[in-house]
Order: C-alpha cells, then structure tokens, then sequence
C-alpha cells in the first residue's frame, strides 16, 4: 500500500499520462502539415470536433444495434477518423492547396474562416445543445492503489490512452519507412525540388491532410467516448492547444510536437495542482511563451533554416 504522498503523484501522473494522449494526436496533425506547407493551420481543433460528432452518432447507433461497448467504440474510431480523412481530403483539393503558394495570412485566414463555417455548420444542425452518448465500460474500474487515498484506473481513459498511443506510432511508422512518408519528407524540405524528382507534391499535400485531419479525429473520438458526448465549441480551444504544443516542440517537427504534447499536459497538471484550475490556461500559456522566447526554436527545433527557408 503506498503512502498519500506517492499516491498522489502517481495519481497526477496518470492525470499527465490521458491528458498527454490526448494532445500527441493534434499536435503531430498540426506538426505534419506545418511542416509541408510552412502555414499555420488553426483548423485542427474543430475537425476533432467533426470527428467527435461522427463518434457520438456512430457509437449511439452501434449501441442501440446491441453492440458490445469494445465493437461500438472501434466502429466509431473508424468512423471518425473516415470522416474527418474525406473532410480533410476536400478542405485540402478545394481550399488549402491552391493557397500554398500565396501569403500566409491569407492561409491562415482561410483557415480561420474555415473553422467558423464548420462550427455554425454544427451548431445549427444540433441547435446549439450537447450531445450524450451513454457511458462506456462502464463500471471496469482497476484499482491501483487502496487505502485512505485510492487511485483508480477506468478501462475507458486506459483504451483511449491505447489507441492515441497506437494511432501516433502508427503516422511514425508511415512516414518513416512507406514511399508516401519519403514523398513527405522531401516535399517538407523542398516541394519545388521533390517535384522536379517526379514526387506529385499536391497529391502528398492532399494525403498530409488527409492522415492529419484523421489523427485528429482520435483526439475528437477520445471527447466522446471519456466524457461521454461532444458539442459544437469543444473544437476552439482544443486547436489553440495543438498549435501551442507543435511550436513549443519545434514548427515541422513531429518528434518535437510530440514532446510538445507531452510538456504541455505536464505543465497543466502541475498548475492544476499547485494553484487549481480556475487561471491554468493563462498560466500555461504563460510558461509557454516564456520558453519560446529562451528557445525560440522550440524543445526539439533546431536554429539552422533549410534551404528552401533561405
């Protein structure tokens, strides 16, 4: 039996440990298509927030078909991440990739444009409520630690902790050993050159946002399933965070963002429970900006620009 002090930090630990995997998927989306099209992409947020709503409407369905939770919750993942794929391949063919190669405001207002459109889409179609799924797993509960301080372990924040982990590991894999994440990387460093070698740098853009948009939607499928239902707004402040956990890391930088994610779920965590809860946006927000201007290449940047950055 451990003490209340070591139950406590284990505890916030595992507080670190769902909150980070929630965050790796939206900061390696926005760290992969940071890195290909050198713009800043806010929209990463609310196609979370069109996963979740594919999540929540698939999983009710599965589960009203007499579905097991395990069967309704991967057939909403699926789902989801299907979803937000196409939108992504269709914000990519029809909005995104023609505007490359103009300014970056206009990028990033485009983006932002983007954004509001899909939330009043969202909200208009479900009259601005929240919408409830009934609880997964519901009562598989693993008791880690007893005694005057318990620290429990919930099958449904372990199995979305699981599949944030895999679906990472999974984009790792795919752009370090497939033809397509050669095709990205040398698109990242530079596009004019990949295409000069034969690589279609619009069709690898497209498939950037495509794999982008549906890890994205795992961290929209983790809303749903952990806290059992979603809304239209879920998606504004879920972007900002992404883009903060991707700069901190490095711009480009999918290792990077990765420790990005993580450091920024520590850094709420810590401020949670040192301070509570009521400024901890203000104040990991702060502490974010802090380490940028000791570090403005981020924790896993570099300050040497490429070539095509020249």
């Amino acid at each position: 039996m451990l003490g209340s002090q070591a139950a406590y930090i284990l505890q916030q630990a595992l507080n670190a440990l769902q909150l980070s995997a929630f965050y790796l998927p939206l900061a390696v989306a926005f760290a992969l298509i940071q890195s290909i099209t050198r713009r800043v992409f806010l929209s990463f947020g609310d196609l979370a927030m069109f996963g979740s709503f594919a999540a929540v409407y698939t999983c009710f369905g599965r589960m009203l078909q007499g579905d097991s939770d395990l069967t309704a919750a991967l057939i909403s993942l699926v789902v989801a991440m299907a979803c937000a794929g196409a939108l992504g391949f269709t914000a990519a063919r029809g909005v995104f990739a023609p505007m490359i190669k103009g300014s970056a405001l206009a990028f990033m207002i485009a983006a932002i444009g983007f954004s509001i459109a899909l939330e009043e889409l969202m909200r208009i179609s479900t009259g601005s409520g929240d919408i409830w799924i009934p609880p997964l797993f519901a009562g598989m509960t693993t008791k880690l630690v007893t005694g005057a301080y318990p620290v429990n372990l919930n099958a449904n924040s372990t199995f979305a902790i699981a599949i944030s982990l895999v679906s990472v590991a999974g984009t790792a894999l795919i752009i370090k050993y497939t033809q397509f994440g050669r095709s990205w990387a040398a698109c990242s460093q530079d596009a004019t050159l990949a295409m000069l070698c034969g690589v279609n740098s619009q069709a690898i853009i497209a498939g950037t946002f495509v794999l982008g948009a549906a890890l994205s939607s795992v961290s929209g499928w983790m809303t749903a399933i952990t806290y059992g239902g979603t809304n239209f707004s879920v998606g504004i402040m879920l972007g900002f965070k992404a883009m903060f956990a991707a700069v901190v890391g490095g711009f480009g930088n999918v290792r990077g963002a990765a420790m990005g994610a993580i450091s920024l779920a520590v850094l709420e965590v810590l401020w949670s429970g040192s301070f509570g809860s009521a400024y901890r946006d203000v104040g990991v927000f702060s502490t974010i900006i802090v380490i940028l201007l000791l570090k403005p290449e981020g924790l896993g940047g570099d300050a040497t620009r490429r070539e095509s950055e020249a």
